[in-house]
């Protein structure tokens, strides 16, 4: 599947998304020349993954978190206490886990939740798994400080990533990621991808795919928002960043693993 660069220049230039600037996507390969890659912000999507697929086993949670539950008009409705379960030197995450701490508002949509009862638990799990290659290589620690519902629409994958924008624009919150099981959704995951540091929130959308996939795909669109492109498919990178192995491999190359030293600074 051929990569897919979606710009937003109407409404960019009408100044109806803050904080994103127009630019020129890579449609061609990744050729890991970083330096020459697009200016300003576009949006990235990931394929859907070939199978349904939850997790089997436990899920790393590295600090105790009481995370809000809010309403959509983002009043606190009571809390839910997610408690660690690594010690030291149990997970090589552990070691350099807090290190920088990002807050994280996961929201579901109508259609998520009417499929899962314990939707909040669900979709922190995600998080909390798809948060493993960020501490273990960089430590990064994704912090769910709250979850709320979200009335997704759009008739595509971007038309729904940007209503999500437009729903929780203003929160304070380092990252914002919605989780939906809309019909209209045609893509794994997709992501604003960042040229600089956001003037807000990062935000990303991921599809009801299995909690495993689902973390994977949270993974590589988490990537995209601090400014990751993607790997050329047929190059053999074995890169969460290249389709060919997006739902199976736990590793980023030495070019994005660079790019992710250089701007985690945004996120601080």
């Amino acid at each position: 599947m051929k990569k897919r660069s979606v710009f937003f220049s109407l409404l960019l230039s009408a100044g109806l998304i803050p904080g994103l600037t127009a630019g020129v996507a890579k449609t061609d390969g990744h050729d890991h020349d970083h330096a020459r890659e697009a200016k300003g912000t576009y949006v990235e999507s990931l394929p859907k993954a070939e199978s349904f697929k939850d997790f089997n086993g436990k899920v790393q949670i590295e600090r105790t978190t009481v995370t809000k539950i809010l309403d959509e008009k983002g009043n606190v409705t009571g809390t839910k206490t997610f408690k660690k379960n690594t010690s030291d030197g149990e997970f090589s995450t552990q070691a350099s886990t807090g290190a920088q701490k990002v807050s994280v508002l996961a929201v579901a949509d109508a259609q998520y939740r009417a499929k899962y009862s314990d939707w909040q638990t669900r979709i922190v799990q995600i998080v909390e798994q798809a948060d493993v290659m960020f501490n273990r290589d960089h430590s990064i620690d994704f912090v769910v400080e709250a979850v709320a519902p979200w009335t997704s629409s759009g008739s595509n994958s971007s038309q729904i990533l940007s209503n999500l924008q437009r729903s929780f624009s203003g929160r304070n919150y380092k990252f914002v990621v919605g989780f939906t099981a809309n019909s209209n959704f045609d893509a794994g995951g997709i992501a604003y991808v960042y040229n600089s540091k956001p003037n807000g929130s990062a935000f990303s959308v991921n599809l009801d795919q299995g909690t495993a996939n689902t973390a994977k795909a949270a993974t590589h669109e988490f990537s995209h928002n601090f400014g990751l492109n993607h790997d050329a498919q047929g190059s053999g990178i074995r890169c969460i960043m290249n389709y060919d192995y997006a739902y199976t491999v736990d590793v980023w190359d030495s070019a994005h693993n660079s790019q992710i030293s250089r701007n985690k600074a945004w996120y601080q």
